[in-house]
């Protein structure tokens, strides 16, 4: 199956177009996938003006998607800033995913975001009331006071499970592992032991991990977003070099390639990922991604069943089954 285009192309129909933004997705290409998107709306606008529709009529698919590509455009802002804070690097912070292209500066993604809503028939008061909402959410997730170095020792388990996730957001990946460690102990199959062992086999690395091997994940996470791919790269394969049972490596350097199209390279070193640690998630959505652009629409399934099992609550497994959904119905359709 041959790769969509570097660039996007021009003069395609409007059903040509939705098929590329949701390719360009899955590779995490998303500025070509934003463009891609730009000319869906405007041939279905134009198929409006044409057959004297209502600019009110547009399906709630097309804004849905035009919001949710805004909204990727955000939270890479934010995770372009995060990179570059001098400060990320001695905390230890976890980073950001790369895998995005960059967007136009200029552009205020919480702007765009008030018209869509706008268009989509909401009040002024209602657009500005959830754009606050958004912007005191973003403020509360940039500038949270980091978890203490040494694990508590006289927290609940549910103290120790919340703990846990927030040593993992920061890119303490041990303290994490204590944490949630001690919220099984405690808890066994309750409600917190039972999160605590899911999110311990399927978020954190299945070995211990040095902080330096840490650290220099988080420096290939923040050259990818410099758009030094080539940096990014190296940084990955020394850590796999030097830490061949580190999953994580695998994963991010697979999934920089799905971007540069090296699908097979991206195939062979997420699997291997997978033999390290089978409870991979990340491992598991990169591999249907691959399988998803290949439109090896079977496989793509049993990844998302692999992920299903590990953690039904998983937040990225819907997106990216629509998108193998929209694929494998265009193929048969």
């Amino acid at each position: 199956m041959p790769l969509p285009p570097d660039q996007v192309p021009e003069e395609l129909s409007a059903h040509e177009y939705k098929r590329l933004v949701a390719l360009y997705t899955l590779m995490g290409r998303h500025a070509e996938a934003s463009l891609a998107q730009t000319h869906v709306n405007s041939l279905e606008q134009a198929t409006r003006a044409l057959t004297g529709q209502n600019e009110k009529s547009e399906p709630e698919s097309g804004k849905n998607q035009e919001f949710v590509l805004t909204l990727v455009r955000l939270l890479k802002h934010l995770a372009k800033d995060e990179a570059r804070s001098d400060d990320s690097q001695d905390a230890g912070s976890g980073g950001f995913s790369g895998s995005e292209s960059d967007v136009d500066d200029e552009l205020d993604p919480l702007l765009a975001m008030r018209e869509q809503l706008l268009l989509s028939g909401h009040s002024e008061e209602e657009c500005d009331q959830y754009i606050q909402n958004l912007q005191k959410a973003i403020k509360e997730m940039t500038h949270s006071e980091p978890p203490p170095r040494d694990v508590p020792q006289d927290l609940n388990a549910s103290e120790y499970f919340e703990l846990g996730l927030k040593y993992k957001e920061v890119g303490w990946t041990e303290q994490a592992r204590d944490a949630l460690t001690m919220a099984i102990e405690l808890d066994g199959d309750g409600e917190f032991g039972q999160k605590a062992q899911r999110f311990l086999r399927s978020k954190i690395p299945r070995y211990p991990v040095p902080l330096k091997a840490e650290q220099m994940n988080i420096e290939g996470y923040n050259l990818m977003f410099m758009k030094d791919e080539g940096g990014a790269r190296k940084t990955f394969e020394t850590l796999i070099h030097d830490y061949p049972d580190f999953e994580w490596p695998y994963g991010n350097l697979g999934s920089l390639l799905i971007r540069q199209g090296d699908l097979s390279k991206a195939e062979d070193l997420l699997q291997h990922a997978l033999k390290i640690n089978a409870y991979y998630i990340n491992g598991w959505l990169h591999l249907t991604r691959v399988y998803g652009v290949q439109e090896r629409f079977k496989e793509a399934y049993e990844c998302l069943s692999r992920v299903q099992a590990i953690d039904p609550q998983d937040a990225s497994m819907k997106g990216i089954k629509q998108l193998i959904d929209q694929l494998k119905d265009d193929q048969f359709n």
